[in-house]
């Protein structure tokens, strides 16, 4: 059995004096690009609000941006407040089927404004990176998959990746990166069953807060195993599924990257991974000239089996379930022609048309997945099958726009964020602004030098 705990540890307590490969760099980037514009859009959230008012009850150093409220938190409270808000809206990115960015941007950004000295922009996308690599690593170890047992691996496993983050950020040596990555073992959690309300984004908030406070333990010396993670009864054997842990790998070295080769899919819509394609397949259909909706009698969609598990609700009744329903992704697009801000509102998925057509659609799933997408099938494929027995069936779509294969084009990553700034409120001149900041974030100073917004008060966001 390797020493995956300690080799971890001295990864990240080393690797913040070398630089990081420009391929990687520029993943990082967009990652903040696209984490802080969702986060931004999600900070007026009833899951944000409510974790604002309870962050207000417990006092402490006011150190760390937060995206709503107080304008400043304990880094612990900033960190789950605005991993809450960037995953609040599923709409932040994915990769190797977790959600990095949404727990490691506030993650990076709540322990640099806490830090005594400045951080550089520089040592904020080491941070990054490093975490996003613990935490790839300690994911692909698993060779079943978490979901399976009902765990969240965000939530499980994005705490390993914040305690790295973090400490790349403040400069802790091996033996306080080895303790901050044991005791962020030790509160890892989060279930499947929650999927669909508004602990689900909690699950990123809580990693991340989780990530810091570990971290910060660590720093004041609190040690912990030095196995947690590849032990007996560490991380990894504890919350597999059947066991089936792959401890033989050597861990990865300084120059191993995952993120130059996985890099991050980015969602074109705001619901959760698993229903992107099947919305680029019908909205494909739809400027084709998709039939009449009164004329389809069902719908069948083909997906993964591991897919249709991450979208439990079939007939959903608002739109936190409406973000987990592929029915509603289905049947909204068809209907709507569109799947965004405007579409995830309650009433778009109350509207009887939809309640109707969605109890129509019948889910066939396959256990054939993709060589480098586990959990995904071949292709993702709709039929609708009409009043008069004929049936017209959208492409297959191996891709979903926005997947690290098929990305998105600079204007339209950009769009995605003056988008989601506008639906925060946030004039177009001051986001324009921070997005620029956030494409030299390698060059800047300080992370004052990124000009987040002031948050909006509680009473005009409700």
């Amino acid at each position: 059995m390797i020493e995956l705990t300690q080799a971890y540890a001295q990864r990240i307590a080393t690797g913040r004096a070398r630089p990081v490969p420009q391929a990687v760099a520029s993943v990082a980037v967009l990652g903040f690009t696209d984490a802080i514009g969702v986060m931004l859009a999600g900070a007026r959230e009833g899951a944000v609000l409510a974790l604002v008012r309870w962050a207000g009850e417990q006092g402490g150093a006011m150190q760390s941006r937060s995206v709503c409220g107080p304008a400043r938190l304990p880094a612990m409270q900033a960190a789950l407040v605005n991993a809450t808000a960037a995953h609040a809206l599923d709409y932040d990115d994915f990769a190797f089927s977790n959600h990095p960015s949404a727990v490691l941007v506030p993650t990076v950004l709540a322990a640099a404004d806490a830090h005594g000295a400045a951080v550089s922009g520089a040592t904020m996308l080491r941070a990054y990176a490093i975490g996003y690599e613990v935490w790839c690593d300690v994911f692909l170890r698993e060779r079943d998959l978490y979901y399976d047992k009902g765990w969240h691996p965000t939530s499980v496993l994005g705490t390993l990746g914040a305690a790295a983050a973090a400490s790349v950020v403040w400069g802790l040596d091996t033996r306080q990166c080895r303790d901050a990555l044991a005791l962020a073992a030790s509160n890892a959690g989060g279930i499947f069953e929650n999927f669909g309300t508004m602990a689900k984004p909690y699950h990123g908030g809580r990693a991340a807060s989780v990530g810091i406070a570990a971290a910060a333990m660590a720093r004041h010396g609190l040690h912990a195993s030095h196995t947690a993670i590849e032990g007996k009864h560490g991380l990894l054997r504890a919350f597999s599924p059947r066991g089936n842990v792959d401890l033989d790998r050597a861990a990865p070295g300084h120059d191993d990257w995952q993120m130059a080769t996985r890099r991050l899919n980015i969602k074109k819509y705001p619901v959760v991974g698993a229903a992107q394609r099947c919305i680029d397949a019908v909205l494909a259909l739809n400027r084709q000239g998709a039939p009449a909706p009164a004329s389809v009698r069902h719908i069948v969609a083909h997906v993964s089996e591991r897919h249709a598990a991450v979208m439990p609700c079939h007939l959903p009744q608002d739109a936190l379930q409406a973000k987990f329903s592929l029915e509603y992704a289905i049947v909204g697009s068809l209907l709507y022609g569109a799947m965004g801000f405007a579409e995830l509102q309650d009433a778009m998925v109350l509207n009887p048309a939809v309640q109707d057509l969605m109890a129509r659609v019948q889910t066939v799933t396959t256990d054939a997945f993709e060589p480098d997408w586990r959990d995904a099938a071949p292709f993702d494929q709709v039929h609708l099958h009409l009043q008069d027995g004929s049936t017209v069936s959208t492409l297959p779509i191996r891709r979903a726009t926005g997947h690290a294969d098929t990305p998105l084009a600079p204007e339209e990553i950009h769009a995605k964020f003056i988008g989601c700034t506008r639906h925060a409120g946030l004039a177009d001149a001051a986001a324009e602004a921070l997005y620029q900041s956030l494409q030299r974030l390698g060059q800047l100073n300080s992370p004052q030098e990124i000009p987040l917004p002031a948050p909006a008060s509680q009473e005009t966001s409700l």
